[in-house]
């Protein structure tokens, strides 16, 4: 029997992982790994070296301990030395770019960062425009504000704002509107999502990243609130997250459940000539989850040395599992 270990198992992410992991592959058996003895496994993910009994007899080891702020670098080695495919839920470039060098490196196993909606699927969609590269892409994501959250997440969305985004800006220092069908337009500011470029064929595609929420004003206190959130010190904005997570139920009411995933062909004048839709209408926190099952199942179908989710799944393949999942693809 398959096995797949999952660091962090136990919080907001993980739990949502491991429905879907034994919905979609129910003969794999599913282990937790954390530092408490609660989980399956005991395993630190800032000292794996400690612990490297716990990634004995495992077939793939997925990573979703945020906020990805630490060195990715030991428990991906930790992994690769003991033949353990690694996959990871990050979405910042210290993770991607950790990953990317160890394949570089020629890694016998898969190291394959970012297998979330962010930057994994725009990775993948991205790839419809391969045999023609456009000259840049603009990707945004915008959460319905009607959905459960958790201090993690919240956390983790605040940790970059007003900072710079590693070779592309200052994160949320403009905004911009984009039009959604059916919708109101959205508001989204400049946002890290681990990568400033795509490969398409044989080229670097830049490309821009932006993040919003369904509602407008909340986007734009963001903006407002960006010079103050970079000053603040980590731990207080840890804080900050806890109570803006224990009192966001009672702003829910006021925002919907729809999520959006926009991916945009521009021109070289920077006007979009074609674009990529994925919509949530509900349990829209499932399609971050959802790359990262197809990641471990492709990686336990057929093992192999990777990279990038795109090297996993093709653009093709993502859109009839997300549509099986109740997420339609929409191509404008």
């Amino acid at each position: 029997m398959s096995r797949v270990l999952i660091a962090g198992g136990r919080g907001f992410m993980g739990r949502r992982i491991i429905r879907l992991l034994k919905q979609a592959l129910p003969k794999v058996e599913v282990l937790t790994a954390g530092r408490g003895l609660a989980n399956d496994r005991v395993f630190d993910v800032h000292a794996p070296e400690d612990h490297y009994t716990a990634l004995r007899g495992i077939d793939v080891f997925l990573n979703t301990v945020g906020p990805f702020e630490y060195d990715p670098r030991p428990v991906m080695r930790a992994c690769l030395d003991n033949g353990v495919h690694y996959v990871d839920i990050a979405e910042t470039h210290e993770f991607m770019a950790a990953a990317a060098a160890l394949q570089a490196e020629g890694a016998a196993c898969a190291t394959v960062s970012g297998a979330s909606s962010v930057p994994g699927l725009i990775q993948v969609f991205a790839q419809c425009w391969a045999d023609s590269p456009p000259a840049s892409i603009r990707a945004q994501l915008s959460i319905g504000t009607n959905n459960p959250g958790s201090t993690t997440l919240l956390r983790s969305m605040l940790s970059p704002i007003g900072r710079r985004i590693s070779g592309n800006g200052v994160c949320f220092n403009h905004t911009w509107l984009r039009p959604h069908q059916g919708q109101r337009a959205r508001r989204y500011g400049p946002y890290p999502c681990g990568l400033n470029a795509l490969r398409l064929g044989d080229r670097d595609v830049p490309l821009q990243f932006g993040f919003g929420f369904d509602r407008r004003p909340y986007t734009l206190a963001l903006w407002l609130l960006a010079p103050l959130v970079a000053l603040t010190p980590r731990g207080l904005l840890g804080l900050a997250a806890a109570l803006g997570n224990a009192v966001s139920p009672l702003a829910r009411p006021l925002g919907t459940k729809i999520g959006i995933l926009s991916i945009d062909q521009l021109d070289g004048s920077g006007e979009v000539i074609d674009s990529i839709e994925i919509r949530a209408l509900s349990e829209g926190l499932d399609v971050p989850a959802w790359p990262s099952v197809w990641a471990i199942e492709a990686l336990l179908n057929q093992p192999r040395s990777a990279g990038s989710l795109a090297e996993l799944i093709t653009p093709e393949q993502a859109k009839a599992k997300l549509s099986v999942a109740g997420y339609p693809v929409n191509f404008q």
